[in-house]
């Protein structure tokens, strides 16, 4: 008789369901436009806190008031925690929120596709026994009014860091882990310059060891401003798992802030090759218990 066994991750592959992250994007969308500072905002915000209440991860609404182009507006953060053995924290996040002034603009890939695999990963984590705590964190605010001048977009990651900075919880956290433009049905992971090498390595070895072949194109030369700057800035290890090439064929991105970003142009099987290769990234970080 052979018996086989299954490592965490292994198990964790299999109870991850894209099917899952993509109807999450689905009810997501429906509450749109979802501009930072707005009702609709802070509705789409609710919807997160439910969601993660449903799956039994405690969570807070972190309300905050920050400086736009466009005068002070309230944003909100969803905050969930998922304990660990120790006392210590890796932070996953995404934003929610979609850039303004675009007529039928649903953001079904910026920001509903990281955003629908972040609920399904915290669905998947919260069964597992972890070394590490995880923050399962979405951004307000990441969109910027005007072309990212200072202090324009990235909100709430600014929000965030800035509060664990203050509290001295960010000598507690080991890495950053950021998801944001996933569902590209034409996938490849485009790393920017911006990143930490030492998660930059491990997301090679967990597409080597996942047989993801050419998922991941390093762009060493290009910095891209999202909600890991912040915690970089703050000295936490970080990593943007993105893929910026968004449109109508190779190396085009003429779909990214257009009405064309909506649920015809997300793949589920994207949504399954991002959640896999996080989990096994958090596997190489040896997040699972014995």
């Amino acid at each position: 008789m052979t018996i086989s066994i299954c490592t965490y991750s292994e198990i964790n592959y299999k109870n991850f369901n894209p099917t899952n992250a993509f109807e999450n994007i689905k009810e997501l969308i429906l509450i749109s436009p979802r501009d930072a500072g707005t009702e609709n905002g802070h509705k789409a915000a609710r919807y997160l806190n439910k969601k993660l209440k449903s799956i039994n991860i405690q969570n807070e609404l972190h309300y905050f008031l920050d400086s736009t182009p466009n005068g002070i507006k309230k944003m909100v953060n969803v905050v969930g925690k998922i304990d660990g053995i120790n006392d210590e924290w890796i932070i996953i996040g995404s934003h929610f929120d979609t850039m303004s002034g675009i007529k039928n603009f649903v953001g079904a890939n910026d920001s509903g596709s990281s955003t629908g695999v972040l609920l399904e990963l915290a669905r998947v984590l919260k069964d597992y026994e972890l070394n590490y705590g995880i923050i399962i964190i979405f951004f307000d605010g990441e969109e910027a009014l005007r072309n990212y001048i200072p202090g324009d977009g990235l909100h709430g990651s600014r929000y965030y860091a800035n509060l664990i900075k203050e509290s001295g919880f960010y000598k507690k956290c080991k890495f950053m882990i950021l998801l944001d433009m996933v569902g590209d049905k034409d996938l490849q992971f485009t790393i920017p310059g911006n990143t930490s090498s030492i998660l930059l390595n491990k997301f090679y070895l967990s597409e080597k060891k996942l047989g993801y072949v050419n998922k991941i194109k390093h762009l060493e030369n290009t910095f891209i401003i999202d909600d890991h700057v912040p915690f970089m800035k703050i000295g936490i290890p970080s990593i943007n798992i993105i893929d910026f090439n968004y449109g109508s064929k190779k190396l085009s991105n003429d779909y990214w802030h257009t009405s064309k970003d909506n649920i015809e142009n997300i793949s589920i099987e994207s949504l399954k090759t991002t959640g896999f290769i996080t989990l096994q990234l958090l596997n190489e970080l040896e997040i699972y218990g014995e």
